[in-house]
């Protein structure tokens, strides 16, 4: 799909000026209209904006393709937060999920537009932007779903092409618009009950809307949106099958319960055998008894117990959240031609998860040193009577790898505090329309981290003696010595002032040149303030914070689009933005496009934008963050040593001072065909590239190919030396004891694929109408670079990636009844992670799992009547979520057995709605 020759040809002939997009949903909604209605409407002739362009136009059909979810579309499937719907639309792909009960950010929820990353997609409430949420997801900066209560929503429109000479610079993957009712008259309540059919996961919501004042008899209205939701943990343990246990061999791969158990396993070297032998702490029950041999090969002896961390845990898989936001506007008709108006969002979202169990190893190398001999549960078979001598073979070492289930998980308890303040006024002077705001927003969260183990303290109770395994929970004065709580806090802030004016320049012969130009002055500011204990160091197994930073810029912007009717069936746009960083110099950004209705029925239009997204203000600090990852380490998992295929390692990762800048280029090329008064469709195809791209390189190709990473500043791996056991054994490098890996600009990416649109609405008498509706993404490649100096790699179809993501919505109306059923679709998948290496279930033994994950589709359904009991303004809704009961497909990933960052393991959920309006 080569645009660019295209659109320059367009550009030269029709010197193009400037613009960005919209949507087909009003056609759709002007065929519902009965031709009395329709006929007065087209005598009240209106302009509005719409997303994408700052001109204010009649047809608001226009050269970008926009998606727009309507207020009824957005509830009527049971959702009551916005993550719930925007998640499953087929542009988005995974994102940071709010189910988490680990990562940085619990609780906390971003949209991942075409798969490129959170960064990429520009999230605004009426047309503005919003403060990112506080706390980066490791290095990730994005703004939260959840800041936003559904109940005061009045539609989203997501714009699905580049929109950087519009919003801003960074808006390469697209823009989500969440537009806020501006004015309501009345009241209205709504109340909520829902609950999974696996008893868990219970929710209530209540939310009351109430405003007075009719700005054209009254020349002001006020209104506001209280919302409150909360919901109890969802637990994988009350799930069958593969979802509620982590002893896979019933489902064709291993046993991946835990060696870490309760009170603990030991393990040494037997001094005859020369293989490790291994011995349960106290007791285990039968089922959870494996031979030593499952873990360590043939030849190893003893038994361990294992831990399944999901039947033998209170670990919660969704966390338990309470919601509660204030959403208010004011607005005042200062005259016919003036209005001010002031919006007011206020939000608190609490996560509580339980957390996991603090785990324990104690070896050579490690962060607690090998069983004493001297410690009371070392096993006394081993000490020789005569020389009190351990009688272990090897380096000697008796190993414990334990959980500690008397002591309560490390808790994580976010409180995010969002506020969005905006004062703003806009007015008509002559032909031209004008515009001006200041806007201050912030998140603030403290992330609270319960039951904490101080690490010094611990150890010594370890070494001498008076921690034991299974047995110190209940010493009150040893839990006081080492159990700490502590607290994490970070705030992020963006001010803005703002002016734009658009009109109408001139008249050519096909029509008026309209135009829209403005600037802006933003100021960003981000603060991390982690606890002391954790920069020190002290908490046990917990990552290593880096002291706190406080950073910010000033961008400053001006920008100006227009709109030139060419022919009287042609329109182009052009528009340009210049934006200045404080911190990282200065981008044009340029958009164009054209469209051409070549019938009242037909339209065919194209778009070419770039983009240029500087580095975030966590990217390019000195935030460097302790943690530790997972990873098959190749150098010691092969055909006969299998020690490391799922290995864990100290690492550290993030900001790096010498990134630059991203750019991208994005075309689009698509048409709008209305064959019918009932039927439109929109297909368009598009193109992605974004160059400079900031990331790390992929951890499996570095182990991989560990000499084409030599000498990169941005990774090292670090080994112990390799010991003669080991590689007699088959290893051949020495386990991995700690990785870096900082950010840096990487290479590429570079996408192409096509979307579908289609919207349908048959009348059907007085058996009332229904309205299908159908949205397709079909991924045809999905090109990335693992570095500069490699050869891009087609990952469209791996694990992460699927080629399809489709909706399907068809919804029936009569009078007081409604009926609903809303599909969301994610393709089939490879069941690698890239085409180009081995499978890592057939390295592992299980080449039976390397065949595609099967695609996972889950269905809604709602209904509702109005005027039960002869009360007209009390409507009852019902709402089954995953109607038909779903599981996700099997697929081991992340300690789960399904593939959690675009499947759901929720089930089937109800919910039941009472709505009361007075009018």
């Amino acid at each position: 799909m080569n645009l660019n020759k295209k659109l320059g040809v367009v550009c030269v002939r029709l010197a193009l000026g400037l613009m960005a997009s919209s949507g087909v949903l009003s056609i759709a909604q002007a065929q519902a209209l009965t031709a009395e209605q329709q006929a007065a409407k087209d005598k009240e002739v209106q302009k509005v904006y719409v997303t994408g362009s700052n001109i204010r136009r009649i047809n608001i059909e226009t050269a970008s393709p926009v998606q727009i979810i309507t207020r009824e579309e957005l509830v009527r499937g049971g959702a009551t937060s916005l993550t719930e719907v925007l998640k499953t639309i087929s542009a988005n792909v995974g994102g940071i999920d709010e189910n988490r009960t680990g990562g940085f950010s619990a609780g906390a929820s971003g949209l991942n537009l075409r798969g490129i990353g959170s960064q990429a997609t520009l999230m605004l409430i009426n047309g503005r932007r919003i403060a990112p949420y506080a706390q980066p997801e490791f290095q990730t900066t994005f703004v939260d779903l959840n800041s936003v209560p559904v109940g005061a929503v009045e539609r989203i429109e997501i714009l699905k092409d580049g929109a950087s000479a519009i919003y801003g610079s960074e808006a390469m993957a697209g823009v989500v618009n969440i537009i806020l009712r501006d004015n309501f008259q009345g009241l209205e309540l709504s109340a909520s009950m829902s609950e999974s059919q696996k008893k868990d996961g219970k929710q209530q919501r209540a939310s009351i809307s109430g405003g007075f004042g009719d700005l054209v008899a009254d020349h002001y209205n006020v209104y506001a949106t209280l919302d409150y939701r909360s919901r109890d943990p969802m637990f994988l343990r009350n799930r069958e099958g593969y979802l509620g246990t982590q002893n896979w061999t019933d489902y064709g791969y291993s046993d991946n319960r835990y060696i870490y158990s309760f009170p603990g396993n030991m393990y040494w070297t037997d001094p005859v055998t020369k293989k490790f032998r291994g011995k349960p702490l106290g007791d285990c029950r039968a089922d959870r008894l494996i031979p030593t041999s499952d873990i360590f090969g043939a030849g190893a002896t003893g038994q361990f117990c294992v831990y399944d961390e999901i039947q033998d845990s209170a670990l919660n898989n969704a966390p338990k959240t309470d919601r509660v936001g204030l959403t208010s506007r004011g607005t005042w008709a200062i005259n016919a031609t003036t209005t001010a108006w002031a919006e007011v969002m206020l939000n608190r979202n609490k996560s509580t998860s339980e957390g996991l169990k603090h785990w324990f190893q104690g070896a050579n190398g490690a962060s607690m040193p090998a069983v004493p001999i001297t410690h009371p549960q070392y096993p006394q078979e081993l000490i020789d009577p005569v020389t009190g001598q351990t009688l272990a073979g090897g380096n000697k070492s008796v190993r414990v790898l334990a959980y500690l289930n008397d002591f309560p998980g490390q808790g994580q308890n976010n409180t995010t505090d969002f506020t969005r303040v905006l004062a703003a006024i806009k007015g008509t002077m002559g032909n031209f329309d004008w515009e001006s705001g200041l806007l201050s927003s912030t998140s603030k969260v403290a992330s609270r981290r319960t039951a904490g183990i101080l690490t010094d303290e611990l150890k010594t109770a370890y070494l001498n003696g008076t921690f034991l395994f299974g047995q110190s929970g209940s010493n009150q004065a040893l839990y006081n010595q080492i159990i700490t709580n502590s607290a994490n806090y970070f705030k992020s802030g963006m001010s803005q002032l703002d002016f734009k004016v658009s009109g109408e320049l001139f008249n050519l012969p096909a029509g008026a040149v309209s135009m829209a130009s403005g600037a802006e002055l933003r100021r960003e500011t981000l603060e991390l303030d982690p606890d002391q204990q954790s920069i020190d160091g002290k908490l046990f197994h917990t990552a290593q914070s880096p002291p706190g930073i406080t950073n910010g810029r000033t961008i400053g912007s001006v920008f100006t689009e227009a709109t030139i009717p060419v022919f009287k069936n042609v329109e182009g746009t052009v528009a340009l933005r210049y934006d200045h960083y404080s911190d990282y110099g200065s981008s044009t950004t340029p958009k164009v496009g054209a469209k051409w209705d070549i019938t009242p029925k037909f339209m065919v239009r194209a778009t070419y934008a770039e983009g240029f997204r500087a580095p975030t203000l966590v990217e390019n600090s000195t935030d460097v963050r302790h943690a530790f990852t997972n990873f098959r380490d190749p150098a010691r998992c092969n055909a006969t040593f299998k020690e490391d295929c799922n290995a864990q390692s100290s690492y550290d990762s993030g900001a790096n001072k010498n990134l630059g800048p991203e750019t991208s280029k994005s075309e689009t090329i698509g048409l709008v065909w209305e064959p019918a008064s009932w039927a439109i469709v929109t297909v368009d195809g598009f193109r992605l590239k974004r160059d400079n791209e900031i990331g790390t390189y992929s951890l499996q190709k570095v182990l991989e190919n560990p000499e084409r990473y030599a000498g990169d500043p941005a990774v090292q791996i670090t080994r112990d030396p390799l010991t003669q056991v080991d590689k007699d054994a088959g290893a051949t490098a020495g386990k991995i004891t700690h990785i870096t890996s900082l950010l840096t600009n990487v290479s590429i990416t570079d996408i192409r694929g096509i979307d579908l649109d289609v919207k349908t609405k048959f009348n059907l008498g007085e058996w009332g109408r229904i309205e299908p509706k159908l949205t397709v993404m079909y991924m045809r490649t999905y090109l990335n670079a693992p570095s500069k100096n490699d050869a891009p790699i087609d990952y469209a179809g791996t694990r992460g990636a699927p080629h399809f993501q489709a909706n399907l919505g068809i919804s029936w109306k009569k009078a007081a009844w409604q009926l609903s059923a809303d599909a969301a679709m994610v393709g089939k998948m490879s069941a690698k992670d890239d085409f180009t290496s081995d499978c890592q279930f057939e390295l592992e033994g299980y080449a039976a799992l390397c065949k595609d994950i099967p695609s996972f589709t889950t269905v809604n359904l709602g209904g509702s009547y109005s005027g039960l009991f002869g009360m007209k303004n009390l409507k009852l809704s019902a709402a089954i979520q995953n109607a038909f009961d779903k599981k996700p497909p099997f697929n081991p990933y992340d300690g789960a057995g399904y593939y959690r960052p675009l499947h759901n393991a929720m089930g089937r959920y109800f919910q039941l709605t009472a709505d009361y309006s007075f009018k």
